[in-house]
């Protein structure tokens, strides 16, 4: 590993290691010309150093079990702004006045799913697409017309005098 750089200027940096941040209030150099870009590369580097070299110096660094390090931040010191206000307390409905009032509680939802081995998934306990009980249809009546009548249409159609006249043309 090399050497860590150190970074020279008039007014030093800030760092908030929390959120992994370095500001500087030192004024950009000149960036007009061809040379813009190495300019605010090398501003970018000369933060990131000093960031790095705030981390290693300041931070502990902790071996996890698994044997790879890791550096344990402190807590953030800048407080970062809101897009949008903090959100105002809302009013209680009459009903949620009432329930209070009179210790009403509200009914819990639990236990509406329950796991389906057969499919594999968390179904409804009861109703629509619930869970079956697999014992449902472990019995089913045959009808014996309806037996006869497929038995017929295997063997070559209904089997009446219409349809055989059918066939016949």
């Amino acid at each position: 590993m090399t050497d860590a750089m150190e970074v020279q200027k008039s007014q030093p940096f800030t760092f908030d290691l929390g959120h992994l941040l370095c500001n500087d209030p030192n004024p950009l150099p000149s960036t007009s010309g061809p040379n813009k870009e190495e300019v605010l590369a090398s501003t970018a580097q000369q933060c990131a150093q000093g960031l790095i070299n705030q981390l290693l110096t300041a931070c502990p660094i902790i071996k996890s079990t698994d044997g790879e390090l890791q550096i344990k931040l402190p807590e953030p010191s800048t407080q970062l702004p809101r897009e949008k206000p903090i959100p105002k307390e809302k009013e209680k409905t009459k009903w949620e006045k009432f329930a209070e009032k009179k210790g009403v509680k509200a009914k819990r939802k639990d236990g509406k799913l329950v796991y389906d081995e057969a499919k594999g998934d968390w179904v409804p306990k009861y109703g629509y697409k619930g869970k079956s009980d697999g014992n449902e249809d472990w019995l089913v009546e045959v009808d014996e017309k309806a037996e006869r009548a497929k038995a017929r249409e295997a063997e070559g159609g209904q089997g009446g005098a219409k349809s055989k006249k059918m066939k016949k043309r």
